[in-house]
């Protein structure tokens, strides 16, 4: 009786650049969702709304933005799937979309103002900025 040998099946070696450019679009691909979280505006906008659907006059008179501001940057968040948006007779009624977003930004909020904490001077300079302006 022949015995044969048990061979792994042949590996198909590969293809490096094909991996490479994948991963090119994967970075790509992230660094545009972390841009949206690059814009103070953005910031304050998305803190709006993060708990509850908000108009774009609500969004306004939260976050003291102008309304052509407010919804250039709703439009830019929409367009990206962050946020979604339903009208209501002449109102646009604009919510989170992507939750993992605000867990993101809140995590990344909370970190940054934990190192605040930590530089005192730095956090009275901030306070400080802030009460003049």
């Amino acid at each position: 009786m022949k015995i044969r040998s048990q061979r792994a099946p042949a590996r198909r070696k590969s293809d490096p650049r094909g991996a490479a450019d994948e991963l090119e679009r994967v970075f790509t691909s992230v660094a545009r969702y972390f841009a949206l979280l690059s814009d103070p505006t953005r910031l304050r906008i998305l803190h709006a709304i993060c708990q509850t659907e908000q108009s774009v006059s609500a969004i306004v008179a939260a976050t003291g933005i102008s309304q052509t501001t407010v919804s250039r940057h709703l439009g830019l968040l929409h367009q990206a799937g962050v946020v979604s948006r339903r009208r209501e007779q002449n109102l646009v009624h604009y919510q989170v979309a992507d939750a993992m977003f605000v867990e993101i930004c809140r995590s990344v909020c909370v970190q940054m103002a934990s190192r605040i904490d930590d530089r005192a001077p730095l956090r009275d300079q901030l306070l400080e900025f802030a009460a003049q302006h």
